[in-house]
Order: C-alpha cells, then sequence, then structure tokens
C-alpha cells in the first residue's frame, strides 16, 4: 500500500499522471460520449419539434425535470463507457491517448466494476442534481486531486484507486 509519492517512480510507468494529463483525457471522454449524443439529439429534437409553433423555451430550460432529462442521458452514457473500460483495460480512450490508467491502490490492477463505477457516478450523480452549482461541485471533486500528494481526486479516494502513467 503506497503511503505517498515517494512510493511511486519519479518517471515512466506507474509514476503519477499529471493533473494535465487527467484533465485532458477527460476532455477526451466527454467529446467520446458527448459528441454522438449531442448529434443523435438535436436530430430527435428536430424531428420532434419540426411541427411546433414557439413555445416558452425559458420555461421549460428553467424546469428541473428538463435539467435531469437533458444531463441525465449523457451522463449515463459516460458513467457505463467509463466503467467498461475501466474495469476491463483501466483506461478508456482519452486515458489510452495520454498514456495513463487507473490502478487499484491496493494491488496496482484494474479496478473492479464497482470501483471504476463509483469514480465516475460520483461526480456524475452531483452534476445531475437540478441546482445552478451543482456542476461547479462536481469539477471541484476532481479539482481536490491538485492539492492531494498522490493527485487523488475525491472519486479516486472513494473508489481507492489512483491515476498513474501507463508508459
Amino acid at each position: 500500500m503506497p503511503d505517498g509519492p515517494d512510493s511511486f517512480p519519479a518517471s515512466g510507468t506507474n509514476s503519477l499522471a499529471s493533473i494535465g494529463s487527467r484533465w485532458l483525457a477527460r476532455l477526451i471522454d466527454l467529446l467520446v460520449v458527448g459528441v454522438p449524443y449531442v448529434a443523435v439529439a438535436s436530430v430527435v429534437v428536430l424531428i420532434a419539434t419540426s411541427g411546433d409553433s414557439a413555445g416558452d423555451d425559458a420555461t421549460a430550460a428553467a424546469d428541473p425535470r428538463a435539467q435531469v432529462l437533458f444531463w441525465g442521458p449523457p451522463l449515463a452514457l459516460a458513467v457505463l463507457y467509463e466503467t467498461i473500460c475501466v474495469t476491463l483495460w483501466g483506461q478508456t480512450l482519452g486515458k489510452l491517448a495520454l498514456g495513463v490508467r487507473v490502478a487499484r491502490v491496493a494491488n496496482g490492477r484494474c479496478p473492479l466494476w464497482w470501483e471504476s463505477a463509483i469514480r465516475i457516478a460520483l461526480p456524475s450523480v452531483v452534476a445531475v442534481v437540478p441546482h445552478p452549482l451543482a456542476k461547479v461541485v462536481s469539477i471541484v471533486l476532481y479539482a481536490v486531486a491538485m492539492f492531494d500528494p498522490l493527485r487523488r481526486s475525491i472519486p479516486d479516494r472513494a473508489a481507492g484507486t489512483v491515476v498513474v502513467r501507463a508508459r
């Protein structure tokens, strides 16, 4: 069990992943899930509203149920995508592109399915809460990694994982 950053190599494989590579990998993964979702959702909305007259869009956007319906499906897809990829390979496409992987702190292996799910579900559940600060809190859950000696976010701590370099 690592007891600090000195438990990891200073560079190369299995060294702690940088915060920048973690954020960029997350951005890539958001695009992997988000772009196809937005494309399909846009077509569905266009088809569904093609015969409607202009409604009160401001009222609909402010409805908390609309927020959950808007953010819920892509976040559910993100949870499924990340849980499967991290459980099987320790990496998503974004992590693979940046050369980082998720490992269990206890033994360095790929996380179990429920550990992988905790890592992504925790911030996703917070993000879908229909409150203006929910998205900010979701980001803060990741941002605390900047102040942790092992660069672990709150979801990493909850899951017992650490992000390390794969190459």
